[in-house]
C-alpha cells in the first residue's frame, strides 16, 4: 500500500492542483465577472454613473427567448437592427466637462438569461470618477431601449486564462516527477516477473 501510494502520489497532487485551481479561477470570475457590474441605462435618458479607469463597452441590450421543443428550436429577438446609427451617445466627465472618445466596437456580446447585449462602442476611462451618459435617439422610438456599460469584458477572460495557466505550470513539476515515479514501478515490476 506504500509502495502504490508513492507511485501515485505526486500525480494524485498534481491533478489535486489542476482541480482546485481551476475551481477557484472559476469562482473568481463568477465573483468579479463584469457582466453582473454592468451600468443599465434606458434611452432616451441620462445617468450619473461613477467607471473605473480601463477600458469599457456600452452594449445594446434585448430580449432573446429560446424555446427547446426537442427537434425544434425557436428564437425569439426583439431588437433594432443598426441601432448606432439611431441614437446618439455622449459620455462626460462630471469633474471637468470633457467628453470621452466613443469608437464603434461590434466586437464583443453576452447572453445573461434572457437578455443579449451586443457591443456598439468601446472606450477607454483614464480618471475614475463620476461620469454622465446621455443616449437620445436620432429618430422616434416606439418604445425605450435598454443599453449598459460593462467593463472590459476580454480583460477579464484573459485573467482567467492567466491564473489557468499559471495552475498548470504549478502542477506540472508534480506530474512529471509522479510520471518518472510510475514508469520507474512499473519498469521494476517488469524485471520482477519472471
Amino acid at each position: 500500500m506504500k509502495r502504490l501510494l508513492s507511485q501515485f502520489l505526486f500525480l494524485i497532487l498534481g491533478g489535486a492542483i489542476i482541480v482546485l485551481g481551476m475551481v477557484f479561477a472559476g469562482i473568481n470570475f463568477l465573483n468579479h465577472n463584469p457582466v453582473n457590474d454592468r451600468v443599465m441605462i434606458s434611452a432616451p435618458g441620462t445617468k450619473e454613473v461613477f467607471l473605473k479607469a480601463g477600458k469599457h463597452h456600452l452594449f445594446y441590450e434585448f430580449d432573446s427567448k429560446q424555446l427547446n421543443l426537442g427537434v425544434l428550436q425557436l428564437k425569439k429577438e426583439e431588437k433594432f437592427n443598426n441601432v448606432s446609427n439611431l441614437l446618439a451617445v455622449k459620455i462626460v466627465k462630471m469633474s471637468d466637462h470633457r467628453e470621452i472618445v466613443l469608437a464603434k466596437d461590434s466586437s464583443m456580446n453576452f447572453t445573461f438569461n434572457d437578455t443579449r447585449g451586443e457591443s456598439l462602442y468601446s472606450f477607454e476611462v483614464v480618471e475614475e470618477g463620476d461620469y454622465r451618459v446621455e443616449i437620445s435617439p436620432t429618430i422616434e422610438l416606439p418604445k425605450a431601449i435598454t443599453f449598459s456599460i460593462v467593463g472590459d469584458l476580454a480583460n477579464s477572460l484573459y485573467g482567467i486564462f492567466k491564473q489557468a495557466g499559471i495552475v498548470v505550470s504549478m502542477a506540472i513539476p508534480f506530474l512529471l516527477i509522479g510520471w518518472y515515479m510510475y514508469a520507474r514501478e512499473v519498469k521494476r515490476k517488469k524485471y520482477l516477473t519472471p
